[in-house]
């Protein structure tokens, strides 16, 4: 078939190399059509961030656009089994799924803690002016993700969990633990090696520095159930579960300001906090030993 296993074979560095084009042509040709789409409806003095549902159209066009075109194309191109390259295999059983969701929902509390830790982090005085531009870029995207998620009601809800957990969930699994580990597997056959350098790079692409190292923990774990499973489809529901409750609590008023839900827990309730973040990681682990498990019967 047409194109189809031409570069089977190369070297990690040449596949690395075509996957970056293929996200780079991807990541402009999406924004060209709902940009170009937009001033042509809107007028060129009109600012995006003025229409939350185009900014949603945005989102899901360049998350296709960016991420799944890309993953997809590099595994049609550089096998001959498109869907073994990826680790696309069957819709997961719903006790595995259930783990799953279990084991995302207690780790949640070592993460925000992660993430308390990581907004502490200020860098020396001479490399001022990068702290800034590293706060400047956390504000914007904080301002977007707000933008994202106003308005009220059920179908706004629906429409974020669909661009915000669904799509974001598949496309940046296909395109991070599906591609990129593939691509680094090459190097290497230490899986931890190969988990945790893809779990750098996909913090690192998201350009929001003070949030890096929660990011980057979550990202190691859905490569480890990824590395477990060979089946891409869990990681993306783990994905989906973690974006979802990010989606959820922020689109509800009440908890919204719940600093247990955001994670910016106030000094009198860190100690009681931490102590629930310690009891729900010792959980966590006993829960992934169990998913392991259950994936070795499978």
């Amino acid at each position: 078939m047409f194109l189809k296993g031409i570069y089977a074979g190369r070297p990690a560095i040449f596949q690395l190399i075509v996957l970056l084009l293929l996200v780079l042509a991807g990541a402009v040709f999406s924004s060209l059509i709902v940009m170009g789409s937009f001033y042509m409806i809107y007028g060129l003095q009109t600012e995006i961030t003025q229409y939350p549902d185009m900014m949603r159209l945005l989102q899901l066009f360049s998350a296709i656009g960016t991420f799944l075109f890309p993953a997809l194309s590099l595994a049609w191109l550089c096998s001959n089994n498109p869907k073994e390259y990826l680790s696309i295999g069957k819709i997961p059983k719903g006790h595995i799924l259930f783990l799953t969701f279990l084991s995302v929902f207690l780790l949640s509390p070592t993460i925000s803690l992660t993430g308390l830790l990581n907004k502490q982090m200020e860098l020396p005085s001479f490399m001022g002016p990068v702290e800034n531009w590293m706060r400047s870029q956390e504000e914007t995207a904080e301002r977007l993700t707000l933008t994202l998620l106003a308005g009220k009601g059920i179908i706004t809800l629906l429409f974020n969990l669909i661009v915000i957990a669904v799509a974001a969930g598949v496309t940046e699994e296909f395109l991070f633990r599906g591609a990129l580990q593939r691509i680094i597997g090459k190097w290497t056959h230490n899986h931890h090696i190969v988990i945790w350098s893809a779990a750098i790079i996909f913090s690192a692409f998201h350009m929001q520095f003070f949030g890096f190292l929660p990011r980057m923990l979550l990202g190691a774990y859905f490569g480890y159930l990824l590395y477990w499973s060979r089946n891409i489809w869990i990681p993306v529901f783990a994905h989906f579960v973690n974006n979802a409750f990010a989606v959820i609590s922020m689109s509800n008023a009440r908890l919204k300001d719940n600093e247990f839900i955001t994670g910016d827990i106030s000094t009198e309730n860190l100690l009681p906090y931490t102590i629930v973040a310690i009891i729900t990681l010792y959980l966590f682990h006993y829960c992934t030993k169990h998913i392991k498990k259950q994936l070795a019967d499978q």
